[in-house]
């Protein structure tokens, strides 16, 4: 599987689809991967292409099915959707191209086989037609629009498209308009609580910042944003970004879940023990320790769930991490509510904690800071809602730092099995330590 999804692999398939057209393959290099034993591979290659001086760069999509009867399913799919169009990224779309051999299909970024409305909102003179036609909240009017750049800016095959639409309208106005491509009516249901969301946002007093959303454009399956000034919070422990994002996002979460909203989703525990239960499964095929170490852990969650009470269900944001924020000059903006759901108070509080955890820290003094914010978190949000009940911290935070042992080995990144082992242990202790002290 990795010899027919490798770089030498991805470089004569693209000669082969090139052939003719004076593009030559100049580089081929491996953007992501993701493992889901033992049914699924994916990886993600970034094909660098030349003609007469120019140079573009290709996204391809290699995915691989490591038994029979997965790869039978994903076949049919792929052949239903592209009903037999050539791939051809230069002139039209990368449609799928199916080796029955090595079980495995090659596509070209922007066709995606659970994304069909892609190709369309990755076309800039399509989508300047689209933007220029909107009407209501986006617009008031039909709006002028007098270029239209489309940038890429996060790509998840079969899971969502982030493109950035950099538009000049008359008079030298420019604006930025973010949409997101996700499967289904996601997007619309996202929308829908969004524009709850940004009401709370406005009367929130700058607690909560979220990007104003535009519209759902059902044709296309995409979501309108306006932008929301400033960077991602990266993940530099000690820089000055990261050190300020924990009481940003324990006054974001605190706003969310005093809004009373009843999204129609709802987050178990009981579903996501359920989930790495089949996660334990996987990892006898790529790491038995790790395996053990799930097993094991998952009988001591069981046994402290059982002794706790249920707490207050709330809206929650589902995704809280670090990286959710966006920094502009001392003031944060939370992103991405696609998870949006009901959940036990803890649940957020959880998963932004798990994730302050570095993965690969550089020396102690990432432990530190990351912990530095973990307790300005905390103790910010107890401040805030001293009344929450938090009795099932330990158990989500744990379970979480569990979940982020399972994308290490989805990922398969170098030395992701130590990285999951060390997480599956650190989960270990959560489950037994104390909230930090409220100063």
């Amino acid at each position: 599987m990795q010899e027919a999804t490798g770089t030498d692999a991805v470089a004569d398939f693209t000669r082969l689809v090139l052939d003719g057209t004076g593009w030559e393959v100049g580089r081929v290099r491996k953007r992501a991967s993701r493992l889901e034993p033992p049914h699924a591979y994916w990886v993600i290659h970034e094909v660098t292409i030349n003609k007469e001086g120019e140079e573009r760069k290709l996204r391809l999509v290699a995915r691989g099915a490591f038994d029979s009867g997965a790869w039978d399913l994903l076949r049919e799919r792929l052949v239903t959707e592209s009903a037999g169009r050539r791939c051809d990224p230069i002139e039209s779309i990368g449609y799928p191209h199916i080796s029955d051999e090595s079980q495995v299909a090659y596509w070209f970024y922007p066709y995606d086989l659970a994304l069909p409305g892609l190709p369309v909102a990755s076309d800039a003179e399509t989508m300047w037609h689209v933007l220029s036609s909107l009407h209501g909240g986006f617009a008031g009017n039909k709006r002028k629009i007098d270029r239209l750049h489309v940038e890429r800016v996060r790509y998840t095959p079969e899971i969502s498209a982030i493109l950035r639409y950099d538009l000049d309208e008359p008079g030298g106005v420019r604006s930025t308009v973010y949409g997101k491509v996700q499967p289904g009516h996601r997007g619309l249901r996202t929308f829908r609580l969004e524009e709850k969301l940004w009401r709370a946002a406005v009367e929130s007093d700058g607690l909560l910042r979220i990007p104003r959303p535009l519209v759902f454009v059902k044709e296309l399956g995409i979501l309108l944003e306006g932008e929301v000034p400033g960077e991602p919070v990266k993940g530099d422990r000690a820089s000055k970004e990261f050190q300020g994002v924990g009481t940003a996002a324990a006054e974001a979460i605190a706003v969310i879940h005093e809004t009373g909203m009843e999204p129609d989703e709802r987050i178990h525990i009981e579903t996501e023990l359920d989930r790495l239960d089949s996660v334990a499964e996987q990892f006898i095929y790529v790491d038995p320790k790790a395996h053990f170490l799930l097993t094991e852990l998952l009988l001591h969650i069981r046994d402290r769930l059982e002794k706790t009470y249920e707490e207050e269900i709330l809206a929650t944001h589902a995704d809280l991490k670090y990286d959710q924020f966006m920094y502009d000059a001392g003031t944060y903006s939370l992103i991405d509510f696609d998870y949006f759901a009901l959940a036990e108070t803890s649940y957020d509080l959880a998963k932004f904690c798990a994730y302050a955890v570095p993965s690969a820290p550089g020396g102690w003094e990432d432990t530190v800071a990351a912990e530095a914010v973990r307790s300005a978190f905390l103790g910010r949000y107890r401040e805030l809602r001293p009344h929450a009940t938090l009795d099932r911290f330990q158990i989500y935070e744990a379970l979480i730092l569990a979940l982020r042992a399972m994308t290490m080995m989805w990922s398969q990144h170098r030395g992701w099995e130590h990285a999951a082992e060390v997480f599956l242990v650190m989960a270990q202790e959560r489950l037994n330590s104390r909230l930090p002290e409220v100063a």
